[in-house]
């Protein structure tokens, strides 16, 4: 804690090492975010919430992380190109079940396991994002998720943010924001699945 506020500080004071530390800390992955708001115009986006970012920096009171800040920075940078519509991240339990879950077929009328997944040969996400074939195959699927879907997985499963930063970012509720992810998590485990089993992703 007492490392961040040195951070900051410096950071205040237009140290350009530690603005240089922020930046090549971040950008990578606030890119990744804005990209699948805004695909192509991802960078433009980036660097117009870095502009944004350094003038707030004064204004930044540390009740989130400088990691949240940022990234709702970003976020907030890419809707103000697109119009801005909350609804997209509000999920009804009927457009839930409309949508169908992923895997279903292989669950009994009890919930329980009725054909069981393939053993995978990597135990670990990382093991399996490791994997040169299958990493493109979800970079692909990860693509086709809905937008709502795509954002939440990146900013908790990529990001690494936590449920209530999440849902203050997108301006929703935690509840939606953990539908979104299990619907996302369920259809890339889908993908692995049908890869580890030989069939076509």
């Amino acid at each position: 804690m007492q490392a961040e506020h040195a951070f900051l500080a410096k950071l205040l004071q237009r140290d350009t090492l530690a603005c240089h530390q922020l930046v090549k800390e971040h950008h990578g992955r606030l890119v990744v975010v804005a990209r699948a708001i805004v695909g192509e115009s991802a960078e433009d986006v980036v660097q117009e919430g870095w502009l944004l970012a350094f003038r707030a920096l004064p204004t930044f009171e540390g009740r989130s992380s400088l990691k949240t800040w940022l990234t709702r920075i970003v976020i907030n940078a890419a809707y103000s190109r697109h119009r801005y519509d909350k609804t997209r991240f509000t999920v009804s339990l009927d457009e839930v079940m409309d949508e169908g879950m992923p895997l279903a077929e292989r669950f009994d009328q009890h919930g329980h396991w009725q054909d069981p997944l393939a053993h995978w040969q990597s135990e670990t996400p990382e093991e399996l994002l490791g994997r040169a074939e299958l990493a493109g195959i979800l970079q692909k699927s990860v693509q086709t998720l809905p937008e709502a879907q795509r954002l939440v997985w990146l900013l908790r499963d990529h990001s690494g943010l936590e449920f209530k930063e999440i849902a203050e970012s997108l301006k929703t509720s935690e509840a939606n924001v953990r539908v979104l992810l299990h619907r996302a998590r369920l259809k890339l485990m889908a993908v692995i699945n049908s890869y580890e089993e030989g069939k076509p992703c």
